[in-house]
């Protein structure tokens, strides 16, 4: 059963990416502009992310007002990604574009975490620390 779940997941990957590839080529041909690049990928996950830890920070902190400033930030940062699109494409090409960047970012933000995680954990190469003079 893991390995169909596994399978499953891979395939709804390659679907994903299948469908951002054609949107891309669809909208670069039309309007000139592409929607998921390095670029709104940054701003996008960035957003959620400051979005998802303001959210934490208020909740468990009980301090609402340092949590709901967190997340005003987050969500700056994802309508001057959608206002971007805004400025840059016709009206139909960016509706539609920033609605599947609010979607589909969601999953790639899931993605993306973990292996942030894991690279700063191996580049950070945490060694232990000798005490020469304790006398123990």
């Amino acid at each position: 059963m893991t390995m169909l779940k596994l399978i499953g997941f891979l395939i709804a990957l390659y679907a994903l990416y299948q469908i951002i590839d054609r949107f891309n080529r669809y909208t670069q041909k039309n309007a000139g502009y592409e929607f998921f690049t390095v670029e709104h990928t940054l701003a996008m996950v960035s957003g959620y992310i400051v979005l998802y830890f303001g959210w934490v920070w208020g909740s468990q902190d009980k301090d609402w007002l340092d949590g709901i400033i967190v997340m005003l930030i987050g969500l700056t940062i994802l309508t001057l990604t959608i206002k971007n699109n805004f400025n840059q494409t016709p009206r139909l090409f960016a509706i539609a574009g920033s609605l599947m960047q609010i979607i589909f970012y969601i999953p790639i933000t899931l993605l993306i975490i973990p292996i942030v995680f894991l690279a700063f954990m191996f580049f950070s190469q945490i060694k232990p620390v000798y005490n020469v003079n304790s006398g123990d």
